[in-house]
């Protein structure tokens, strides 16, 4: 991976931001299997040619350095423990945050945005934590419970004051217990997507089947019914032919058709400009 350095920063933040490969070959990391397919098959395969400015990178300093300091706390748990189990003809590892073996508790620690509380966008958290606990589970350690422990880089405290919707404390915490029926949903899910990654790294870049509608933080076609010098929607619907069948009814004008967005793919993919579903779509 180039990182480039277009705001000419010192050496010492273009360095912090340059990270090693993630992925050892024939491993995924918990996180990797959170990833569409072919993101990780084209990350793998174009990790050399991909670039990065070290300027857009500025979170990860800050992730790396809230674990770094939670890391040299010394208290009776165990931090940043590596975990890997065979599946299929691959490995699946995770590095835990930390756990408490009393109260068989885990822990990650997370540097988010307030959006991501505000939707309650869980549900990769959710799987992370489950994954790890399937890990830990095969090597003979038992979690009862998951938390994750978030900072929120964009806290605004008078937000918090004047919208009670809004996270009120620039710390939040998602927790949630394990059950042996999860664990077993995860073990699938974890088989079910190592077979598929194994599956399709034999197939050429512009034959990948395409990340998930959710894998691409995708969002719906909508059909707004529209007025004559309004500027804003009468409503929207998740159809043309709803939009037609309440068009007279809202006494509405005309349809107008307002395209969904893969909001990952343009902003937040390293390797769109591979990506056959991406080149397609622009």
């Amino acid at each position: 991976m180039k990182v480039t350095n277009k705001m000419d920063l010192p050496e010492a933040f273009v360095k912090a931001v340059t990270t090693e490969r993630h992925n050892k070959p024939g491993c995924f990391s918990a996180t990797t299997l959170l990833k569409g397919t072919c993101e990780t098959i084209l990350q793998e395969r174009h990790y050399d040619e991909i670039e990065v400015d070290a300027a857009d990178s500025i979170w990860t300093v800050w992730g790396t350095a809230v674990h770094a300091i939670m890391e040299a706390q010394d208290d009776e748990g165990f931090k940043e423990e590596y975990f890997e189990v065979n599946i299929s003809n691959s490995k699946v590892t995770g590095r835990v945050d930390y756990y408490d073996m009393e109260k068989q508790l885990l822990c990650d620690y997370k540097t988010a945005s307030t959006w991501k509380i505000q939707y309650k966008d869980f549900h990769d958290w959710y799987r992370q934590g489950l994954i790890y606990a399937y890990l830990m589970n095969k090597a003979g350690l038992n979690v009862k419970r998951c938390k994750f422990i978030a900072l929120l880089k964009d806290h605004s405290k008078s937000k918090a004051r004047t919208d009670s919707s809004y996270p009120q404390s620039p710390v939040y915490v998602y927790q949630f217990d394990v059950t042996a029926d999860a664990l077993k949903d995860i073990e699938n899910f974890i088989t079910e997507k190592v077979k598929n990654l194994e599956l399709q790294s034999a197939i050429k870049d512009e034959e990948l089947t395409p990340c998930s509608f959710e894998e691409r933080w995708a969002t719906p076609d909508k059909w707004a019914v529209m007025k004559n010098g309004r500027k804003t929607a009468v409503k929207l619907f998740d159809s043309e032919d709803l939009a037609k069948e309440n068009l007279e009814a809202l006494k509405g004008d005309y349809i107008e058709h307002r395209p969904g967005e893969s909001r990952k793919c343009s902003d937040y993919c390293t390797v769109c400009k591979w990506c056959p579903f991406y080149k397609k779509e622009n």
